[in-house]
């Protein structure tokens, strides 16, 4: 008797689908990158990196798919990881901890480890790509899952000297939710470093100006934290102070 064949499974699709409005602050009027389809009626190419009329918050539009990075955009990240490890090591030359959020295969463990030969460097990310970085003796530690878990939350409280998060917070549904979880994960006099694809979100506003909805630094040092960068740097150096939440 013949086996039946199984049902062909559609491939998971690379990206997820079309938001129409900001995760940061939850309005509807979005600047979209130009893009050569209609993302409502065709599925684009690649997401677009969508801006927020309102709080100025760039995310890209739509999420990639976890998993879904390819080697060729990692590849990209080489340089900015090296001028980011540099940056850190001029604020904590010997960290004992730190934590890659979202760290994929670890390229950027593998690249600081030049400058913290002694530093223990753990990683999470929703794909089992962490634990082949495990594997590969990239990370120490490795953790399949999203750091706003519980669970994980729980287990990683107050265990790093660094936190690190790379185009991460354009990649979620709820960046403030990762943020406080990176903050979570500190120990207090403890770094965060964030880099972002659009720099302009860490620019601080003029004096008198109404907060920015958008705006990291204003974000964090509401938090209790100290932003050690300037507000024309690439990427944002914060300290996580005693009293930080």
């Amino acid at each position: 008797m013949s086996v039946p064949s199984a049902p062909s499974v559609p491939p998971r699709p690379v990206h997820g689908p079309h938001r129409e409005d900001c995760p940061w602050c939850g309005s509807r009027r979005l600047r979209p990158r130009p893009r050569l389809r209609d993302p409502r009626r065709h599925p684009p190419v690649r997401p677009g990196l969508d801006r927020c009329r309102d709080c100025g918050h760039a995310f890209r539009n739509p999420l990639a798919v976890a998993g879904a990075d390819h080697p060729a955009v990692r590849a990209g990240f080489r340089l900015r990881h090296v001028l980011a490890a540099r940056a850190v090591f001029r604020r904590c030359p010997e960290p004992e901890s730190w934590l890659d959020v979202g760290t994929g295969d670890a390229d950027f463990p593998h690249t600081a480890r030049r400058w913290f030969p002694y530093t223990s460097f753990d990683g999470v990310d929703p794909t089992p790509r962490v634990l082949r970085a495990r594997a590969a003796e990239r990370v120490e530690e490795a953790h399949v899952g999203r750091l706003t878990d519980p669970l994980l939350a729980a287990r990683l409280h107050a265990r790093y000297d660094v936190v690190s998060l790379f185009h991460q917070l354009e990649r979620v549904p709820d960046p403030r939710a990762e943020l406080a979880a990176a903050l979570h994960a500190l120990r207090p006099g403890g770094l965060l470093l964030l880099d972002v694809a659009d720099p302009r979100r860490l620019r601080a506003l003029a004096p008198g100006h109404t907060p920015h909805p958008a705006g990291l630094a204003t974000e964090l040092e509401e938090r209790g934290c100290t932003v050690l960068t300037a507000a024309q740097d690439p990427r944002l150096i914060a300290r996580k102070e005693a009293s930080a939440a």
